[in-house]
């Protein structure tokens, strides 16, 4: 059995096992139903936690869910693939168990558990009604377009600064000193810059994706949103936040998860 069979396979055995509990969970009594269900989502949790660490992990699980026929939409998060696979269906209740897993694997400290995290914040409702972003009709592209650019204007990490290679040049007709990158995400938690392109459009889209991306992130690290004008109070948000940010995923040999390369003038969008 090669490798990605063999992790295939685990990862299949560890969900049956895990939608087996959740039988058993859902025949048992009020008073068992809570600690079973915590077991459960702890399961879901660390496999969860294991995916978003490990592309080939992802992969084969990708590779698992084709295998075995389950349609899912492209778009859906990962938390939600892996919780109907175990819970076996789509439901409001699913979705809210997703939210959760998402919002502890952010949140809580590295040394603490899923279970202790959730019941320290007061139950799964209470970590569900976290805030989360406005949705995207509330704001324009031309507004995350902003919020990207102010939030990642100030952001200077010097171990990532390198002459920029002829394929990563800034785009003269284009009014912002931005180029994009393609990076290869090594299994190691580096990265390569493979290719770049400089078109209007498509920093454009990048610019816009991280605007939204930077605000969900800053939005749903706050427990409460405060009173103020929406875009006044999301650009402070994400400007802390990315500051923040920025500065905890530095690392040396040039990696950053989650912010921007500065390049000499341009700024590449990373994502890990």
């Amino acid at each position: 059995m090669s490798v990605q069979s063999q992790i295939k396979h685990d990862i299949h055995t560890r969900l049956e096992q895990m939608s087996a509990a959740r039988v058993v969970w859902e025949e048992g009594t009020m008073r068992a139903a809570t600690t079973e269900l915590y077991a459960i989502l702890e399961q879901i949790y660390a496999l969860y936690s294991e995916l978003k660490a490990e592309v080939g992990k992802r992969r084969a699980f990708a590779s698992l869910l084709t295998d075995l026929d389950l349609k899912i939409q492209a778009n859906t998060s990962l938390a939600l693939k892996v919780i109907r696979y175990v819970f076996g269906k789509a439901g409001r209740r699913e979705d809210s168990y997703a939210r959760v897993i998402a919002i502890a694997h952010d949140m809580k400290g590295p040394d603490q558990s899923f279970t202790s995290y959730v019941q320290e914040c007061g139950g799964i409702e209470e970590v569900r009604r976290v805030p989360k972003a406005q949705k995207a009709s509330t704001m324009s592209k031309d507004d995350y377009k902003k919020l990207a650019l102010d939030g990642l204007a100030d952001v200077q990490v010097g171990v990532s600064t390198f002459e920029l290679p002829t394929f990563i040049q800034p785009n003269t007709d284009y009014e912002e000193d931005y180029a994009v990158a393609l990076v290869r995400c090594h299994d190691d938690g580096t990265g390569t810059i493979v290719y770049g392109c400089n078109e209007a459009g498509v920093i454009d889209a990048v610019l816009v994706s991280s605007g939204k991306d930077l605000d969900q992130r800053a939005q749903d690290s706050k427990a409460q949103v405060d009173a103020g004008d929406l875009a006044e109070r999301r650009a402070r948000d994400v400007r802390e936040f990315t500051s923040k940010m920025i500065t905890v995923s530095s690392m040396p040999n040039a990696s950053v998860n989650g912010g921007a390369l500065r390049t000499n003038g341009a700024a590449t969008p990373h994502y890990g």
